[in-house]
């Protein structure tokens, strides 16, 4: 007897799963390698670029500073630089109270610094030889005058005050006022920090009375109120208005007019006597600047390395700040009048040159064209207004009104109809049982009376309802008008009183303010 061998379906499945299983998990296993091996070969080409990146950022900054290097090289070999090294170690010296000794430096054609500051050096240390290229003071000083008049007598006047050498003061401060106003640096017509300074200084008479008298004469040719333009007369209007925190806007220009009198009137203050007082810092800061300024031969190598070195938004040494703006000639004069702290002195000269443009504004801004144009108010309601004024009312905009109202209101009386049907049953309900007809119907028509009735009645407290809230919205409208009334005469009040106010603060003001550049003083 043949046996017949089954196959083992079980084993054979079980099989399969395996080989399957096995197969996943080979699968599986490449593609995690295939993974690693990309993000290796990203990390690496991501890793060659940031390491090109800083190879290139250092081959960069390499090359900056061996340009650098070369063009600060090129620097030394000039014969303007050695002399400025030479020159700035006795100044610092002196600024840290230390002794020094003038150097011997060598003419530098065309170079202002040298004879200036080797000359006052040996004035200043009491040192130095008196034989050489700048032996003699005042020579020196009419050389460096001719290679640059603004630098030399800016670094004269500086030395003098920060190193106690009266002798120079006024003869440099009459020579620094007669130059333009720009110093030849800021943009024509505005008045460069340094210039500013020396106005400040000299109005205070630290300059001496030809000093004072000589600013006095270049503002007044400086100064044209003609040549304003709108924006600058307005900014006048504005200034005067808004004066000691006053607004524009609010009813306070007669109190900006009292402060303004009372401000201008401290400008003819005696002035205090004069006391010795430390040299302003802004000077050190000019002597500074000017010692470490380059020459012009040296300047474009200087704004190369500046370049190089120095972030964009950073002030460069190459520009002064001496030089910088302070303002126009217009707005300085206008801070000089206006301001609460100002100095009294500044405050004079001002007054004196802005006079016949302050009287001008004050007459301008003193008048009330506001008074022609009557005061209303408005009452609104929906789909009607109501424009009241200090004599009343229209009476047909009140009467638009009022009827505006009504019509929103329900103010009809009952129904008719509901009352003859109301009647009408009424009547069935008397006849049926006359008529020989049933009596529940008869009670039935009674009962159809009730409704017809409730209704009426209804309404009819309705109507009344509506006609009394009615009557109450006509009177708040009637004393929403009243009100109105009363607000107009009060503000009509307020603005007189506020007009009579300024008329008198104006006339006061412009009492006190003298005719003209010359004419009398504050009153």
């Amino acid at each position: 007897m043949t046996r017949v061998s089954h196959w083992n379906w079980d084993s054979d499945w079980s099989q399969t799963r395996a080989i399957n299983e096995l197969d996943q998990e080979i699968e599986a296993e490449r593609q995690f390698q295939q993974r690693r091996l990309r993000e290796a070969r990203a990390e690496f080409s991501s890793g060659l670029k940031q390491v090109d990146s800083k190879l290139s950022s250092v081959s960069d900054r390499i090359e900056t500073i061996l340009e650098w290097t070369d063009l600060r090289f090129q620097l030394i070999e000039f014969d303007e630089h050695a002399a400025r090294q030479a020159i700035r170690r006795p100044f610092r010296a002196l600024a840290g109270g230390l002794p020094a000794v003038a150097p011997d430096v060598e003419d530098v054609p065309g170079y202002w610094l040298p004879p200036a500051a080797v000359a006052l050096l040996r004035l200043v240390t009491r040192s130095g030889a008196v034989s050489g290229p700048f032996a003699d003071l005042g020579t020196s000083l009419e050389l460096a005058r001719e290679r640059d008049a603004v630098r030399s007598e800016l670094f004269t006047l500086a030395v003098a005050l920060c190193f106690d050498q009266p002798a120079f003061i006024d003869a440099s401060a009459l020579r620094l006022l007669g130059e333009p106003t720009d110093l030849g640096l800021s943009e024509p017509g505005e008045v460069a920090a340094g210039w500013r300074t020396l106005w400040e200084h000299a109005a205070l008479g630290e300059f001496g009375p030809s000093a004072e008298a000589l600013l006095r004469e270049r503002l007044a040719a400086l100064f044209d109120p003609e040549a304003f333009d709108e924006e600058e007369l307005h900014a006048w209007d504005r200034a005067i208005l808004t004066f000691g925190g006053g607004d524009a806007a609010s009813p306070s220009e007669a109190e900006a007019f009292e402060r303004l009198r009372g401000h201008l009137l401290a400008a003819e203050a005696p002035r205090a006597p004069e006391v010795a007082v430390e040299p302003d810092e802004r000077w050190r800061q000019y002597l500074q600047e000017l010692i470490e300024e380059p020459s012009p031969a040296e300047l474009p190598l200087v704004e190369a390395m500046e370049e190089l070195h120095l972030p964009e938004d950073r002030l460069q040494r190459s520009h002064p700040a001496w030089a910088d703006s302070a303002g126009t000639v217009a707005a300085l004069v206008r801070r000089d009048l206006l301001d609460p702290d100002g100095a009294p002195a500044l405050r004079a000269i001002a007054l004196e040159l802005a006079a016949p443009l302050l009287r001008s504004c004050v007459e301008r801004l003193g008048e009330t064209p506001e008074t022609l144009d009557p005061i209303t108010r408005v009452v609104k309601r929906v789909g009607s207004k109501i424009t009241v004024g200090r004599d009343g009312h229209d009476a047909a905009e009140l009467e638009a009104a009022e009827r505006r109202i009504e019509q929103n209101m329900s103010l009809a009386g009952p129904s008719k109809p509901l009352l003859v049907t109301a009647f009408a049953f009424l009547g069935l309900a008397v006849l049926i049982p006359a008529l020989g007809g049933p009596w529940p119907l008869a009670v039935l028509c009674l009962i159809g009376t009730a409704v017809p009735l409730w209704l009426y009645r209804k309404s009819g407290d309705e109507q009344a309802m509506n006609r009394e809230h009615c009557e109450r919205q006509i009177a708040r409208l009637r004393t929403e008008v009243e009100h109105a009334k009363d607000a107009v005469r009060e503000a009509e009040a307020e603005r007189a009183e506020r007009v009579a106010a300024l008329g008198k603060a104006s006339e006061a003001l412009l009492a006190s303010l003298p005719e003209s550049r010359s004419g009398p003083a504050l009153r």
